[in-house]
């Protein structure tokens, strides 16, 4: 019984695979040609989705980079191919070699006849030259074949890579207009397709620009390098959702923009956003597409919202004029930048076309000179030589050293800025008159050590942590003898300081001692509106100072507004307490010119640093007047008292 049931069952499986194979005949010879064809004329093309850039507002809402739709008219690489042929009258060496090319008589308008026809009427709808059109064509085509060349070296077989079905754009920023007409006459436009895509665009140009930053391509390299690190976090996670994002999102394309300077580098990756992709089935007979089969929407990039106050960034421009140099405006509370002005300046949404000029200017546009310029200090640096000196003991308010003008140390003279001295002077007169001759007694009987000691406790010669990119730190030197002391003392030698450094020394003694950090990013949202992180939680350090070295300096700082240095600049209306500053560079006649302190001095309100490079003049002469210019806006129901 049992064998008669294994014979059926065996029957039937044989059958099974008979049919099985008949049908295979059938498809795979008898109907190949048919389904071959099908296959030939019916593709699934992939093409991204172009996400949108995050807004970049000022702290009341004040839009200062956006995207903005454009258009691009992108080409099929084969049409490329075809028309870089035709028009130059010469073919690439890979399709020269091909078997069916060395078998025919025909040229290549021959053979491709018509494939070259969105060429001219492109440039014809654009008022584009050909040429130009067609340089823009051989850029594509030198890439494309230099990526394949490479991939089918490292494979070592023939490899029909992705970029040869892609579309890449030959026209950008095309008006919509011209766009209509492409897209209601598409059947006369071969191989052309539109691109939408976004366009960054900066509303106020040079407004905060060196803050801001502004876009640039992104190079081989480090297209290779994100590649390669998508790549790496695609294999490295797991999970369906994740596998989900490998299939349908993607890193960085050939041909993004990237930020390159200020918050949009230091914020690219919550700025650009995920691009979304669709998936399409097309067909050779027709340029259109049948149907789309799945699309993943692109993720638009997050808002940023900055500290800085638009109307207080244009007034610190404005101050400062074309003086080459930087005002920098902060809460000495928080360390929020209000306002942070450099200039020379650039126009974020030029400085692709502007680079090579701006980039070979003498005085530096590129430089946020804020956080870049680390120059000498100067006098500026005397209230951190009096803290250290005041809080070791190493001299009280009733210390009193003689100003002759100079002093004779080791047979070298140093001089202090009045040539005919100050007579005796203590700390509360020292400050306000920035006497010289007392700072190199003081480094004298405080050393090297205490003063290297305290400037680090202020953040001297270390970056402040602000979350913009290059940030310098400046030069704290090792004080190994008693006249590098002494030339420290007076913000001269090797010290190197950044005007952000020094607001920020200025802020702590406002504030009674808390060294804040700065920044200029107060919070990220979501494209929903909500907010996803904010600045509040940065850390504050706390530097022990004594309340009453505090309230000598202090004193000493308004006295330099009312009776010191900076007695003639009409600054005593805004209650200024500050310090004003020469430092010498090696070159006659040539210092650069600082200004630092806060307002009001009962109520700190606003800490500020400005600074003028290479000029003849001195701190009150040359940024006094600034700083007025400055407060003036700041304090406008003051301006009446005047």
């Amino acid at each position: 019984m049992y064998p008669h049931r294994f014979k059926i069952i065996f029957i039937i499986i044989v059958l099974l695979f008979v049919g099985i194979a008949v049908r295979l005949f059938q498809l795979q010879l008898l109907e190949g040609d048919k389904y071959k064809g099908i296959s030939k004329s019916r593709r699934i093309n992939t093409f991204p989705l172009e996400a949108t850039r995050g807004t970049i507002f000022d702290r009341n809402g004040k839009v200062l980079a956006i995207d903005q739709h454009t258009f691009h008219i992108s080409v099929q690489y084969k049409y490329l191919i075809y028309s870089y042929i035709v028009r130059n009258k010469k073919t690439l060496p890979r399709i020269s070699e091909m078997g069916i090319h060395k078998k025919t008589n025909k040229s290549c308008g021959e053979c491709h006849e018509n494939q070259d026809l969105w060429l001219e009427r492109i440039s014809s709808l654009l008022e584009i030259p050909e040429n130009q059109i067609l340089e823009r064509a051989e850029q594509i085509i030198d890439n494309v074949e230099k990526l394949k060349q490479g991939i089918e070296q490292k494979s070592g077989r023939a490899t029909r890579i992705r970029e040869e079905t892609d579309y890449h754009p030959v026209a950008s920023d095309v008006a919509w207009e011209k766009v209509i007409q492409i897209e209601i006459k598409h059947d006369i436009f071969p191989g052309v397709r539109i691109i939408p895509g976004p366009k960054r665009i900066y509303p106020e140009r040079e407004l905060a620009a060196h803050i801001v930053g502004y876009m640039g391509n992104l190079t081989e390299n480090e297209w290779k390098e994100s590649s390669n690190n998508w790549s790496n976090y695609i294999l490295d996670s797991g999970g369906a959702e994740t596998e989900t994002v490998s299939l349908l999102y993607d890193g960085y394309d050939k041909n993004d923009s990237v930020g390159r300077a200020g918050i949009e580098a230091s914020y690219e990756e919550e700025l650009r956003g995920l691009r979304g992709k669709r998936f399409e089935e097309t067909t050779s007979k027709k340029p259109q597409v049948e149907k789309v089969i799945v699309e993943r929407p692109p993720v638009s990039g997050n808002d940023i919202y900055l500290t800085i106050d638009a109307q207080i960034q244009s007034s610190a421009e404005k101050s400062l004029g074309a003086s080459r140099g930087t005002v920098v405006v902060m809460d000495p509370w928080t360390g929020e930048i209000l306002a942070m002005a450099s200039y020379p300046r650039f126009n974020p949404n030029t400085v692709n076309e502007d680079f090579n000029k701006l980039v070979k200017h003498p005085f530096k546009p590129f430089l946020n000179r804020a956080v870049q310029g680390a120059l000498p200090p100067g006098s500026i640096f005397k209230v951190v030589t009096a803290t250290a000196a005041l809080d070791t003991n190493s001299i009280s308010t009733q210390t009193s050293f003689d100003c002759r003008g100079f002093i004779n140390y080791k047979n070298t003279i140093l001089k202090c800025w009045s040539e005919s001295g100050h007579g005796s002077v203590t700390i509360e007169d020292a400050i306000p008159y920035s006497c010289n001759v007392f700072f190199f007694e003081t480094a004298k009987v405080t050393g090297g050590d205490s003063l290297y000691t305290w400037a680090k406790r202020f953040g001297i010669g270390e970056k402040t942590g602000i979350d913009l990119p290059y940030e310098r730190s400046g030069n704290l030197p090792k004080m190994n003898s008693l006249a590098s002391a002494m030339n420290v003392a007076i913000g001269q030698g090797a010290l190197l300081t950044t005007p952000l450094q020094l607001a920020r020394v200025y802020a702590a003694i406002a504030n009674g001692g808390d060294l804040v950090r700065p920044h200029v990013v107060l919070k990220v949202t979501n494209n929903q509106g909500n907010t996803l992180h904010t600045s509040q939680t940065f850390p504050k350090q706390k530097i022990s100072i004594e309340p009453s070295t505090l309230e000598t300096l202090r004193t000493a700082l308004q006295d330099v507004i009312t009776r010191g240095t900076a007695k003639e600049t009409g600054l005593a209306v805004y209650k200024v307490a500050g310090k004003t500053g020469t430092a010498e560079t090696n070159r006659q006649k040539d210092n650069h010119a600082w200004f630092v302190g806060y307002a009001p001095y009962d109520a700190p309100k606003y800490c500020f640093a400005v600074l003028v490079e290479h000029t003849s003049g001195h701190g009150a002469d040359v940024a006094g007047p600034i700083v007025k210019k400055l407060m003036s806006y700041l304090f406008p129901e003051l301006n009446a008292a005047l």
